[in-house]
């Protein structure tokens, strides 16, 4: 009898460590990625981050999750953030001018935001944070197309590379390809022939294999993974992309990733899309 119960014992510690290792490795859906997970930036890079925050206001336990999502930001240590999805001033989120507040909150950021439609007496759009201070921003209304949301190009020019940020219609592709085009003749018209490269970030509703990313592979050049980024608690395919505008400029891509863990929040709650990183070293133009 004796011999039986420490048998028991034995097999019930076993168990014990087995599920204690696998909670290391796993958190619900997600497996642990193969790819480094908590990289630091390499010396001399400039890391962007792409981001479709949802407005702030994803997280049941935590409504206009600012701090957190600026906790995420600086963890990784990012220079430059595309958020997707902004109120401004709006019933649903407080009256809060969003981009305004989370630039504040992460350090007294520069930013830039562009209205893409009126909502909820303010207006609902795209904007970029930047660690460093532009020497130029702007944005450009994108063409609607039947069915389809108003849209928005938001761009600020930096001392040494340009940053853009869009979000593409989520329930009209077919206004993609006129939405491309604007946006091509806006980055060709000022930096064609710029000794700058110019990044693109943001939300384009797109599969790696669809007819928008073919347009895009064009002009532009893909940067960073094309690992699932929606939606976030169980990601199945890849909408948040960066890409270099093929201007000859040449950079080295040092990193690229799909962020799903960060210690300072969690990925599943803070938005429905998963936030994408790159790590670029500007080397010279062609």
């Amino acid at each position: 009898m004796m011999k039986k119960y420490y048998i028991y014992i034995v097999i019930t510690l076993l168990l014990m460590v087995i599920n204690a290792c696998s909670s290391d490795t796993k958190v619900d859906d997600f497996d642990v990625p193969p790819h480094i997970v908590d990289s630091k930036k390499p010396e001399g890079a400039i890391r962007l981050m792409a981001y479709n925050i949802a407005v702030f206001n994803r997280d049941p336990n935590s409504p206009l999750n600012y701090q957190t999502i600026a906790n995420m930001v600086n963890e990784k240590d990012v220079d430059v953030v595309c958020l997707n999805e902004l109120d401004s001033c709006t019933s649903r989120t407080a009256k809060d001018y969003q981009l305004e507040k989370f630039a504040k909150i992460i350090g007294e950021w520069d930013f830039k935001y562009g209205s893409a439609m009126t909502y909820g007496g303010g207006s609902y759009g795209e904007g970029i944070a930047t660690k460093e201070k532009s020497i130029r921003k702007f944005s450009v209304a994108l063409p609607k197309g039947v069915g389809a949301e108003p849209r928005v190009l938001v761009v600020m020019e930096m001392d040494d590379y340009v940053i853009a940020t869009t979000h593409l219609d989520h329930a009209v592709p077919e206004a993609h390809a006129d939405q491309i085009k604007v946006i091509n003749e806006t980055i060709e018209k000022l930096y064609a022939s710029s000794d700058k490269p110019v990044f693109l970030g943001g939300d384009l509703n797109a599969k790696p294999d669809s007819e928008t990313i073919t347009t895009f592979k064009k002009n532009w050049t893909i940067l960073s993974s094309t690992q699932a980024t929606f939606p976030s608690h169980k990601p199945d395919r890849c909408l948040d992309y960066i890409l270099q505008y093929n201007n000859g400029v040449k950079c080295e891509l040092l990193h690229a990733e799909v962020v799903r863990f960060f210690k300072t929040g969690d990925t599943r709650t803070a938005s429905d899309h998963l936030p994408v990183i790159i790590d670029i070293k500007i080397i010279d133009k062609q």
